[in-house]
């Protein structure tokens, strides 16, 4: 007679699991993922900050190589009328659009912006580059879009480096490059890159106009709404963006900083003679 076994019953086949088991297993797994998921999230919108500030430093370098090259004058922003077509503009203007009606959405071509000879890797990389990986696709305000060319940067900038003696100051000569670098004083304390909610193009009057306002895309407990909604509390205050200023640091800012009329010596002038 063969010796009787006691103990748990062998399951069928000898493998698998009961659904006591199964239900354990996936109530750990649920637990470790409410565990997890806000260390992850964390995780992600630190490394956009970081990228997008990163971007914004390269942006900095590449103005400063255009500088290097051109007397120490700086590129200048442009406005949303300003195509990659004219020639003249794309000597001296940043980045511009590519097509009429399709206001934020720069010409990443070769020779279509003044700062595309000193970025590498082509057109895929300069759209990396003017773009932050927290950008969540906001429609720009006022400016007709194309779904063919959407927006497609995330940073401005000072509208003042324009030069004073360009027609888009008021000047008698269109197109120059902008303002020299080392006539700006307290260059640690004048914002040349903005990051932006939803630009339409990169002539940034930041605190004079309702189309230019700063990004809030950064912010650990960031609700949903709080990146696009500029009457939110939590985006004033919660939210922050980056910016960079004429000596080459970067720091991260709430939009409430920025748009506080007390700060306004972060923005103008720049060189004698600009509105402050």
């Amino acid at each position: 007679m063969k010796p009787l076994h006691y103990g748990s019953p062998r399951r069928a086949g000898g493998a698998g699991f009961t659904l006591v088991e199964l239900l354990v297993v996936v109530g750990i797994i649920a637990i470790l993922v409410a565990i997890l998921l806000p260390a992850l999230n964390h995780a992600r919108k630190k490394a956009q900050a970081v990228s997008c500030a990163s971007n914004m430093r390269q942006l900095y370098l590449s103005c400063l190589l255009f500088a290097q090259d051109n007397g120490g004058h700086l590129p200048r922003p442009h406005q949303v009328p300003e195509l990659s077509s004219n020639p003249d503009a794309a000597k001296v203007c940043v980045w511009l659009h590519r097509e009429a009606g399709a206001a934020g959405h720069a010409d990443v071509r070769d020779d279509m912006g003044a700062l595309w000879r000193y970025v590498n890797g082509g057109p895929a990389a300069r759209e990396a580059l003017i773009s932050c990986p927290g950008d969540s696709g906001e429609m720009p305000f006022g400016w007709p879009t194309s779904d063919v060319y959407p927006r497609n940067y995330s940073y401005s900038m000072n509208n003042l480096v324009a030069s004073p003696n360009d027609t888009v100051r008021g000047g008698m000569q269109a197109y120059l490059p902008g303002v020299r670098i080392a006539t700006i004083p307290a260059a640690a304390e004048k914002i040349m890159w903005y990051e932006e909610l939803a630009p339409n193009d990169t002539w940034c009057i930041m605190q004079l106009h309702i189309a230019d306002i700063p990004s809030a895309r950064h912010g650990v407990n960031l609700k949903s709404n709080a990146r696009v909604d500029p009457a939110s509390r939590d985006y004033n205050y919660a939210g922050r963006g980056n910016v960079c200023f004429f000596d080459g640091h970067v720091v991260s800012m709430s939009p409430q900083e920025l748009l506080d009329p007390l700060n306004s010596k972060l923005h103008r002038p720049l060189v004698p003679g600009d509105p402050s």
